[in-house]
C-alpha cells in the first residue's frame, strides 16, 4: 500500500491563506486598514517576521497596499493610476482607451455548460447574464457579455450598469463590495463572418479581438465568466 504524500505548506503561505480568509468572509473589512503586524502575530500565534513576510507576498501580487503612516489596505481602483488594473487594449498612439457602455440586458438565465464548467457549478443552475454594447470615443467597438455568480452580485441592478465607462470592476467592488483580486485570460484574434456577426454586429471581415475572461475572488472562487469581442482594427495589447 503506498503512503500518501503530505505536503506541507511554509508558514507565511499558511497565514497568507489565513489573511485572504478573512478578507474573503468580510471578516476585515476592504475599505478599513488591516490589522497591526503585531495584532496579526499575536491572533494567529507567529513571529512578527512570519506576518511580515506573508504581507511583502500580498504586496507583491497586488493585493494588498501599504499607506505610510495609516497602514495596509486591500488595494483598489483609489490606489492605482489606471482606470482599469485588468484593461491589455491599447490605442495604436499608445493611449490607453477609456471604453463606454451601453447595457442592453441584465438578467437571470441558466448557466451554459461552458460556464458552468468553469464556475464549478451544475449546467442550468441560475446564474446573471450582462450583455453590454461598448465603445469608444463614440465609436463602436464591439459587445461584452458576462457571466456572473447569482450570490455574489444579486444585488446589481440595470441602473447601476448605465454611467460605468467600460470599467465594471470598480463598480463591483464600490457598489457591490466585491473585490476581483485576478483574472486570467485566453485570446483567440478572429476575422468576423456571419455567425460571429449575429453576435456583435460589426461589418464582415472586420478582424477581431476576442477574449474569454475568467475573474476570481480573494478565496479563488470564480464568479465572473466573461466574453469580450473588440474590434482590432484601432487597438494592440499589451503584454
Amino acid at each position: 500500500m503506498k503512503s500518501s504524500k503530505i505536503v506541507r505548506l511554509p508558514l507565511y503561505a499558511q497565514i497568507k491563506d489565513a489573511i485572504l480568509q478573512k478578507l474573503s468572509q468580510r471578516e476585515w473589512k476592504f475599505d478599513q486598514p488591516l490589522p497591526s503586524e503585531s495584532k496579526m502575530a499575536d491572533e494567529f500565534g507567529v513571529s512578527v517576521g512570519s506576518i511580515r513576510h506573508a504581507v511583502a507576498e500580498l504586496e507583491d501580487a497586488g493585493i494588498l497596499i501599504r499607506r505610510q503612516g495609516v497602514g495596509t489596505f486591500v488595494r483598489s481602483y483609489k490606489d492605482t493610476g489606471l482606470w482599469n488594473r485588468f484593461q491589455k487594449f491599447m490605442r495604436k498612439d499608445g493611449r490607453l482607451p477609456v471604453f463606454e457602455s451601453n447595457p442592453l440586458r441584465l438578467e437571470i438565465i441558466p448557466a451554459p455548460e461552458n460556464v458552468a464548467e468553469k464556475m464549478k457549478i451544475m449546467p442550468g443552475d441560475p446564474v446573471i447574464r450582462c450583455l453590454r454594447d461598448m465603445s469608444d470615443n463614440g465609436e463602436r467597438t464591439g459587445v461584452d457579455v458576462a457571466y456572473l455568480d447569482l450570490a455574489t452580485f444579486r444585488d446589481l441592478k440595470i441602473e447601476d450598469l448605465e454611467d460605468v465607462k467600460g470599467n465594471l470592476y470598480k463598480l463591483y467592488e464600490e457598489k457591490l463590495g466585491v473585490f476581483i483580486a485576478d483574472v486570467t485570460d485566453i485570446l483567440e484574434f478572429v476575422i468576423i463572418d456571419k455567425e460571429i456577426q449575429k453576435i456583435c454586429d460589426l461589418p464582415l471581415g472586420t478582424p477581431l479581438f476576442f477574449v474569454t475572461r475568467q475573474s476570481r475572488l480573494l478565496n479563488k472562487k470564480t464568479v465572473e465568466i466573461r466574453y469580450e469581442y473588440c474590434s482590432a482594427v484601432n487597438y494592440r495589447l499589451r503584454i
